[in-house]
């Protein structure tokens, strides 16, 4: 009797069945070989991105008026679109973007060297710089290095002081897990070769 009732209440409890997202990004599209440059006269920035993707500029007002470049897949583009359209919950955390930003230099900043420093020191058990490099972009001495953390997360970065010694340029991708996307790192590297500032 008690193995008919178990059955019973088997047969009669309803399944949940989970609704296919209607939104996904897992196909990211691959970069154009056409190239767009993108101009922020603001800072004297010039780069190239892929023709087919696009970018958002944002702006915060407070407290470190930074600038932001976000630099995104197509594929994404529709996916934020569908996510918003949707309503899904935390969809814009599905995106890695590369992002290029531009922010006031702290007064404890004087060098490359000083950044590389700085990371080391404010990561405590969150995040460890797994390599990183000194190296010349638009001219400019620059740090290239990679973190990881313990989320797990892995981002990439390159950050130069700005010609107007007044600013910070950093140049990002990365993405949860312990692997940054092979593409968001060829349009990193394509933004990075065609960087350019005007003096």
């Amino acid at each position: 009797v008690i193995s008919l009732m178990s059955s019973y209440l088997l047969l009669a409890t309803p399944v949940l069945s989970q609704r296919p997202s209607p939104c996904s990004n897992d196909n990211q599209e691959q970069p154009e070989q056409r190239r767009r440059e993108i101009i922020n006269r603001e800072y004297g920035l010039r780069f190239d991105i892929p023709a087919n993707y696009h970018t958002e500029l944002r702006r915060d007002t407070e407290p470190s008026q930074k600038l932001w470049i976000f630099v995104r897949n197509p594929t994404d583009v529709k996916f934020m679109e569908c996510g918003s359209r949707e309503r899904m919950i935390g969809y814009g955390h599905q995106v890695s973007d590369v992002v290029v930003t531009i922010e006031p230099r702290p007064s404890n900043i004087r060098n490359v060297r000083d950044i590389l420093r700085n990371v080391a020191e404010t990561g405590g058990n969150y995040s460890q710089i797994i390599e990183s490099n000194f190296t010349t972009i638009a001219g400019q001495d620059a740090v290239i290095y990679t973190v990881k953390t313990t989320y797990p997360e892995r981002y990439r970065y390159v950050l130069l002081i700005h010609p107007n010694r007044q600013d910070i340029i950093n140049i990002s991708a990365g993405d949860y897990g312990n692997v940054i996307d092979p593409i968001d790192l060829e349009v990193m590297d394509i933004i990075i070769s065609s960087l350019k500032i005007d003096r």
